[in-house]
């Protein structure tokens, strides 16, 4: 059964849902949707008629759970009102450079962007995170990293270091002041993801500890003739 995804559909203003691929071969009604999004726990080849396959990518959870405390950095901030907005936008359009919303170039980088800006913002308003949390140089922000929680479990929605700014240890400080953090507050384990593609943040997870918890497969299949 395909389910409409309904935040997806009004901000791109498409008709996009969501299909598990063990239920394709049992029930499709493709015909209704402009983008169909097709996920699974293994590598798929699926053919849809009037749809084309744009954009095929791994996303990989890592996981790691607490046993001892982190050291907690003078140079994190939560975001305040006064931080200058468009340093954290830069940084979280910076986190999605890997996204399969920039690289399926069919959304187009505008909308990238306003998506990734969305994103801040319900961050900030807690919609969407916890905190949103900032490392600073001379009070310029050059990381970010948001997070939510739920019972004793966190989750990373958004980390990245400024371009100018990699290869500092920025990104494993801000990573370990969350993990102190949460420690201190009784949260068990924390859930980060990225993507296969990404050789860099999974190599830098599993310097930190973290293991692979899940993978998915998802596909986009684009009504042929259509784009934003």
């Amino acid at each position: 059964m395909i389910r409409k995804m309904e935040w997806d559909s009004t901000f791109f203003g498409l008709r996009v849902g969501e299909l598990d691929f063990n239920e394709s071969q049992y029930f499709i009604d493709e015909a209704e949707y402009d983008l169909l999004y097709v996920v699974s726990n293994d590598d798929f080849n699926l053919k849809l008629k009037g749809f084309e396959n744009s954009f095929s990518e791994q996303k990989i959870k890592f996981y790691k759970e607490f046993k001892e405390p982190q050291q907690l950095s003078t140079n994190v901030f939560s975001f305040k009102e006064t931080d200058p907005i468009q340093e954290v936008y830069e940084l979280a359009y910076e986190s999605g450079k890997h996204s399969r919303f920039l690289l399926d170039r069919k959304f187009g980088q505008e909308k990238f962007k306003e998506l990734y800006q969305r994103w801040i913002d319900n961050s900030i308003s807690g919609n969407f995170a916890d905190d949103v949390l900032l490392y600073k140089i001379q009070e310029k922000s050059v990381g970010l990293l948001t997070y939510k929680t739920i019972n004793k479990k966190a989750f990373v929605g958004l980390i990245a270091v400024s371009s100018q700014q990699q290869g500092k240890g920025i990104g494993g400080i801000l990573l370990k002041h969350l993990e102190g953090f949460l420690y201190n507050k009784g949260i068990e384990s924390l859930t980060i993801p990225t993507q296969h593609q990404n050789q860099q943040a999974c190599y830098f997870y599993n310097k930190l500890g973290y293991s692979i918890s899940e993978q998915t497969y998802i596909k986009h299949y684009w009504k042929i003739n259509d784009t934003i």
